[in-house]
Formats: structure tokens, C-alpha cells, sequence
């Protein structure tokens, strides 16, 4: 998971999953401030490219904390979700130590 980062690899979509309300919680000012851009812009996302800057800054930098926290957590929960077809339902019990371990 390390490797994932602006210079190397971008995210896989279980591992976007599996961070998804971690993003939505620690990113939120950054995505509020990108969609309020589009929204003056005509929903044009390339008049906002700072603000698009902003939103891969924090999510990159979310995705290295989350390895520092709880890389183990993170792997069998992202783990889960590619095997249960994104189904968060299938993987509560990973998500739950995920998230447990990444807040404490």
C-alpha cells in the first residue's frame, strides 16, 4: 500500500474503498472547496485544477498515514472488499479494525 502515491501508482478501487469515509472525514474541507470551484465554473473540473491539486495532496498524504496507522488493518480490509465484489457489508468486521485502529 505504500507505493500507492503521486509518483508511483494511483489507488486501486478496493483500496478507495476501504479509505472512503477515512477521505470523506480527513479530506472533507479540500473536496467542499473543489466542488465549490466546479460549481462556479460550469462544472468544468480542469477551471479547478488547485483545488484538484489540494484534494490528491490530502488524499496521498491520508493514504501514507494510513500505512503508518494501520497498514496490516487497511490490507485485510481492502483484501476483503476485492473478494466480497465491494460489498462493504461482506467486510464489517475488517472495516471495523481498520477504522479502530487507524483513530486510536
Amino acid at each position: 500500500m505504500s507505493e500507492v502515491g503521486p509518483s508511483s501508482r494511483p489507488p486501486k478501487a478496493n483500496e478507495l474503498y476501504a479509505a472512503a469515509r477515512v477521505i470523506g472525514n480527513k479530506c472533507f474541507d479540500e473536496n467542499l472547496e473543489f466542488m465549490k470551484c466546479k460549481e462556479t465554473k460550469g462544472g468544468e473540473p480542469s477551471a479547478c485544477a488547485a483545488e484538484g491539486q489540494e484534494v490528491h495532496k490530502c488524499v496521498y498524504g491520508l493514504y501514507k498515514e494510513i500505512s503508518a496507522k494501520a497498514g496490516a488493518e487497511f490490507k485485510a480490509y481492502a483484501s476483503c472488499l476485492d473478494g466480497a465484489d465491494l460489498r462493504v457489508a461482506m467486510c464489517k468486521k475488517t472495516q471495523s479494525a481498520f477504522e479502530t485502529a487507524f483513530y486510536s
